[in-house]
């Protein structure tokens, strides 16, 4: 018999991954990806997340009751209060100021395809992405195991990232910035954000001779994979800034390994080696590792959070 289950959900703007994670383990069968449907009003919205969690939970295999819902989501969000604060970005207008957890357990508990499987110890919490992709990766397995400070980075439209401290999430330190977001890091005339994410990639392309509108990071990773010179060079110069912007932070943290995760790391190959070079010019000596895969590591740090699991040296907490 199962002992101890867990949905988890990584929504996003376009889409929601999830999945269901029984005893430590992601229900491979459980995984899929869902439209987001951001532009639902409230009670809908509600609606469709519970449906999701009916359907993870059918195809999990499970039979125990559920211990809770785990649920990353874009800022800004109160996370601890499971209340958005997105307003004005074309996604979950409709769910601003409201107290999402509360009503969507109102939600599963009313639902005759999820009530009964409810343990009577359900809840659910809330959390940033890249922080929860951290506690996952910070596992056995993980690209972060046997590292005692780590910074992972979620690169995709934008950055996403979290400082670990012997497997545990630091976000108020006096060498971590606050929340352990980089993306404010300013660099030029905008920030971090800007630069180490898909739009920073594409500002980056007409520098090679290639016209940003025309391209996208897949296509010129490609190129660069098939032996184009400029390409290179691109991805190259791409990994040369990341670490021109990222150096002061990580310099403060002194991580022993930094993990790539997120859409652009799929390209890690094409920029971490020139990342790794500059920030060992400027001083740190963090191991560059990249994740195996953005989503289970993901789906294991919403378990983990949830069940309070932490990990140091591979050693479970």
């Amino acid at each position: 018999m199962s002992k101890s289950v867990v949905i988890a959900l990584d929504v996003g703007g376009t889409q929601i991954k999830a999945g269901a994670v029984v005893d430590g383990k992601v229900a491979e069968s459980s995984v899929g990806h869902y439209e987001s449907r951001a532009d639902l009003a409230a009670g809908a919205m509600i609606g469709h997340f519970a449906a999701i969690f009916a359907d993870i939970l059918s195809k999990s295999g499970a039979d125990a009751g559920v211990d809770g819902l785990g649920i990353a989501f874009p800022g800004p969000f109160d996370y601890e209060a499971g209340v958005s604060r997105i307003r004005g970005l074309g996604k979950f207008d409709a769910l601003y100021g409201l107290p999402i957890g509360s009503m969507l357990a109102e939600a599963l508990r009313s639902d005759e395809r999820t009530s009964s499987r409810l343990a009577p110890h359900f809840r659910i919490a809330f959390e940033n992405d890249a922080a929860l992709f951290g506690l996952g990766e910070a596992g056995p397995g993980g690209a972060a195991e046997g590292a005692e400070r780590v910074v992972c980075l979620t690169i995709g439209t934008g950055l996403g990232s979290c400082f670990l401290d012997s497997g545990r999430l630091v976000k108020t330190r006096a060498d971590v910035p606050s929340e352990g977001w980089l993306y404010a890091t300013p660099y030029q005339d905008g920030m971090a954000d800007d630069y180490v994410s898909r739009r920073g990639v594409l500002q980056l392309a007409p520098q090679f001779g290639y016209e940003a509108a025309k391209w996208d990071v897949r296509e010129l990773a490609s190129l660069a994979d098939g032996g184009d010179d400029a390409a290179q060079r691109l991805f190259h110069r791409f990994g040369e800034r990341m670490a021109e912007i990222l150096t002061p932070p990580l310099l403060r943290f002194r991580p022993d390994a930094i993990v790539l995760g997120g859409q652009i790391s799929k390209s890690a190959h094409l920029f971490a080696p020139a990342f790794r070079h500059a920030l060992a010019d400027a001083g740190t000596r963090a191991e560059v590792r990249v994740s195996r895969d953005t989503l289970t590591g993901t789906l294991l740090g919403i378990y983990r959070f949830m069940t309070g699991t932490t990990f140091l040296n591979g050693g479970e907490r």
